[in-house]
């Protein structure tokens, strides 16, 4: 499939045609504009309807030609001059390009992680399910451990944590137990003194 073209010779600029109507001239809210002092400021139109272009003037100063032949309506075929004023412009008839394609791949949904619980029935962290979950997001409903909450350190010491996935405020699930201190060297020789008496 070819593609019509209007190319500038005594002007520099081009313009795909494509169907539909495209006013030429100096004034610059024309489709394609001449910087010319010899064209009008709505000089022509064109009226291109698949590989048929119509040029129809508008009652311009110095008229509107094709192959110096002055026209008021007239077909321009591939190859013709139109000339506006002292501005030249081929129509030139160029072999379309081949379509861009574009591969979109094919995505794979990855199944969202489920929400389970440890053996003693305690929430497990969502992205970490063999670790008790500290903190629970009410907007999404989610779990997590420490490592994988958001903090925010407040002035003052406070600290307030974000979910990792809405990014909502999270709540303090009940408090684990707290890890049990080791005892001394002292401690222990003692509790095993007491147990021998």
């Amino acid at each position: 499939m070819e593609k019509l073209q209007l190319t500038g010779i005594t002007h520099p600029g081009s313009i795909e045609l494509l169907d539909g109507l495209l006013s030429i001239g100096r004034n610059p809210t024309n489709d394609f504009r001449v910087h010319d002092a010899t064209v009008s400021s709505f000089h022509c139109e064109l009226l291109i309807t698949g590989k048929t272009v119509l040029v129809r003037d508008l009652n311009s100063t110095n008229g509107t030609f094709i192959n110096d032949d002055p026209v008021h309506e007239a077909i321009l075929k591939p190859d013709q001059i139109l000339r506006l004023g002292n501005a030249q412009l081929r129509l030139e008839s160029l072999p379309a390009s081949e379509p861009v394609r574009i591969a979109i791949p094919e995505l794979k949904t990855e199944t969202a992680p489920i929400q389970t619980h440890l053996l003693d029935g305690s929430l497990a962290c969502l992205n970490h399910p063999g670790v008790p979950a500290l903190v629970r997001c009410p907007q999404c409903d989610k779990a997590f451990c420490g490592d994988c909450v958001r903090s925010l350190r407040l002035a003052g010491g406070q600290t307030r944590l974000f979910c990792p996935s809405c990014s909502g405020p999270c709540e303090t699930i009940a408090s684990l137990p707290a890890p049990k201190k080791k005892q001394s060297l002292l401690a222990r020789l003692t509790q095993t003194i007491r147990i021998r008496r």
